[in-house]
């Protein structure tokens, strides 16, 4: 049995670049006004074609985005994603949140290790 080699490194699946990680941030920095989006949507009862079309898209990128976080196996490396970017928290306002139980540099490695996580399986499912 044979393994198909994807990758410029010749691995099985290929590895999360920086731009890989820069493209989820934007996700995850759009993710709170775009699930907002999809709610308002979901409310009206006749959208026009492209409003729909629209609405489908987000729609399906908000609920990959939180699979993808539920995918997270380091519970505290989620929570801190979860506080960062699923409760619309700014940067400040989570690393004092946690500054009580890790330092800045953790909440920072945290923050990097979350997104690499989740821009791991959307580069696997061909969303990135």
């Amino acid at each position: 049995m044979s393994a198909v080699m994807m990758g410029e490194q010749g691995e099985l699946w290929p590895s999360v670049t920086e731009t890989d990680k820069l493209k989820t941030r934007k996700l995850l920095e759009n993710y709170m006004k775009d699930k907002q989006m999809v709610l308002a949507f979901s409310r009206k009862s006749n959208l026009p074609e492209q409003m729909q079309k629209v609405y489908q898209a987000k729609k399906d990128e908000v609920e990959i985005i939180e699979l993808a976080l539920n995918l997270i196996q380091d519970d505290q490396i989620k929570r801190v994603i979860e506080h960062r970017f699923f409760k619309l928290r700014r940067y400040t306002d989570t690393v004092m949140f946690y500054s009580g139980c890790m330092s800045n540099s953790t909440v920072d490695r945290y923050i990097d290790k979350g997104i690499a996580a989740i821009a791991d399986s959307l580069k696997l499912w061909g969303i990135i």
